[in-house]
């Protein structure tokens, strides 16, 4: 019979990433993710749930209070949350310059919560 000793350090290193993995399993958290698409007209700041993009789902604009962090995309460029207030159904534009007709306009809100 064959005895192969394992160094100590091995040992330690294995005990200490099993009890590492038992505390992740612990606290568990979901998400759940929020869109709304919308279309720029070229005129208006402000757009509201009514405004949204066909054929792209269920769409909404949650409360603000209610997730843990929302984003704005105009063409597909994140902005500052300076450039924009949202609230339940609406989100309004705060910059000086108007979107042109045609530009995509995405609001993404995800809420993180323990289960």
């Amino acid at each position: 019979m064959i005895h192969i000793q394992v160094p100590a350090l091995l040992r330690i290193s294995a005990i200490k990433r099993k009890k590492h993995k038992k505390r992740l399993n612990r606290a568990k958290y979901v998400s759940k993710t929020y869109f709304f698409y919308a279309i720029s007209d070229g005129e208006k700041r402000w757009y509201s749930e009514a405004d949204h993009a066909k054929g792209y789902g269920v769409q909404s604009i949650p409360d603000p209070r209610t997730v843990t962090f929302t984003q704005l995309f105009v063409n597909g460029v994140l902005q500052p949350s300076s450039l924009y207030h949202i609230r339940k159904g609406f989100v309004t534009l705060m910059s000086e310059d108007i979107p042109e007709k045609g530009v995509p306009i995405i609001v993404q809100s995800i809420r993180i919560y323990k289960s």
